[in-house]
């Protein structure tokens, strides 16, 4: 019995970590259909981002052009006819579909919102000289929607950001849509937008066309974040990355959750104050994660208020209940593999399966030089019904010694 009991731990604590989570796809270069790899560098395709449209059964795949010779900066996979590991480990990608009216230069994260729109930022221009560069005209950082409930997804929407909200658009984080009159005709939404080197907010008003920033101490990092590779180890420092929002409360606010990528603090600020034009900011620091758990993407899941994070060194995707004081003791760990490396985007879709993706490519100089023994790109999934009921997460969980035998 005293066996069993210990095999039954055991076998609890790796389904937290890892039992229930599917390998999607994983890649060491992402290829395409219909190019030959002699055109173009499948090495230099490295994706940053993606959204999921179970709906469409899509995945649309973000791949900016940081390196030469990337032929698409948005990319799609249809999931019925590439379902994912066991079946097919690594598909080939497909050119995005969207009818676009101008070409897209660089591409960082793609954003699927509650009217099932998908929501792009174009930075407008490549972060290299020579080679191909000539090829992509600069232009201004825009904000793109497309209607995915429509045939070839129309683009249905452009702005382009002035520089004086947007001047190094090249240093975009996540963004997030905040989605007002849901249950009307959407188009009264607010995008916010991070940047990591300026440490501000941009705030994007789809009504007014108009576009403002905001600056915060909070929005800075406040340490050195540390990535191991190899036996050897990196540092970079980058502000505010990874932006998520949580549930509406009467007014149609709601608290938008944000982490710096160099921090393992968790802050929050009303939108009501992100959507006053001039205003100023009341964040509130929800708490500290614990050491080594830095972070430059978050995802929130409304069914089960939790914040899962994708963190950058540890190889682990942890996760917080947004109802608990925000400390070790009231994080845990879901997921954890060590060819998990570099964690770079996390999302929730309409279904609830929560999905993390990895590329191993830091913010850190010569990142494109970084050896792998194995496949460096790895989007995975799990139903989030699976995993909390057997964490921290879940208020309600006991732990193993509450289980009766």
């Amino acid at each position: 019995m005293r066996f069993f009991l210990c095999f039954f731990v055991v076998f609890l604590s790796q389904g937290i970590h890892g039992a229930y989570v599917e390998t999607g796809y994983s890649w060491s270069n992402i290829t395409f259909e219909g190019l030959d790899t002699k055109d173009y560098k499948p090495r230099n395709n490295i994706p940053t981002a993606f959204a999921h449209d179970p709906e469409g059964y899509k995945l649309f795949i973000s791949i900016p052009r940081r390196l030469p010779q990337v032929p698409y900066t948005m990319a799609e996979l249809n999931t019925v006819m590439h379902p994912g590991y066991p079946v097919e480990r690594a598909p080939k990608l497909s050119k995005f579909t969207g009818q676009s009216s101008k070409d897209l230069v660089s591409v960082y994260q793609p954003v699927i919102d509650d009217c099932r729109r998908l929501w792009i930022v174009d930075t407008g221009a490549v972060e290299y000289s020579g080679d191909d560069a000539g090829k992509y005209k600069t232009q201004k950082p825009a904000v793109i929607v497309y209607d995915l409930k429509k045939d070839h997804y129309p683009e249905i929407g452009r702005y382009e950001l002035p520089d004086s909200v947007a001047s190094k658009p090249t240093s975009f984080g996540g963004f997030a849509v905040d989605v007002i009159n849901t249950k009307g005709d959407c188009t009264e939404s607010f995008v916010y937008i991070t940047n990591f080197e300026e440490n501000t907010l941009i705030v994007f008003d789809q009504t007014s066309k108009d576009a403002w920033k905001f600056s915060h101490d909070s929005f800075k990092p406040d340490k050195e974040s540390k990535f191991s590779h190899l036996r050897e180890q990196a540092t970079y420092k980058v502000g505010l990355f990874g932006i998520t929002l949580g549930d509406r409360d009467k007014q149609g606010n709601r608290p938008a959750y944000y982490i710096a990528g160099s921090s393992t603090k968790v802050y929050s600020v009303n939108t009501k104050e992100l959507k006053t034009k001039g205003g100023s900011l009341n964040p509130t620091l929800h708490g500290d994660r614990g050491p080594h758990t830095d972070a430059v993407a978050l995802a929130y899941d409304p069914g089960h208020k939790v914040i899962f994070f994708a963190e950058s060194d540890t190889r682990q995707v942890s996760c917080w209940h947004v109802q608990t004081e925000l400390k070790p003791e009231n994080t845990d760990v879901i997921y954890s593999y060590a060819r998990f490396i570099f964690g770079t985007d996390i999302s929730v879709d309409k279904k609830g399966t929560l999905w993390f993706m990895s590329n191993g490519y830091p913010p850190i100089k010569d990142a494109e030089k970084l050896k792998f023994y194995d496949r460096k790109i790895r989007l995975m999934r799990v139903n989030t019904y699976n995993v909390l009921p057997y964490s921290k997460c879940n208020p309600d969980y006991k732990g193993p010694q509450g289980i009766p035998v």
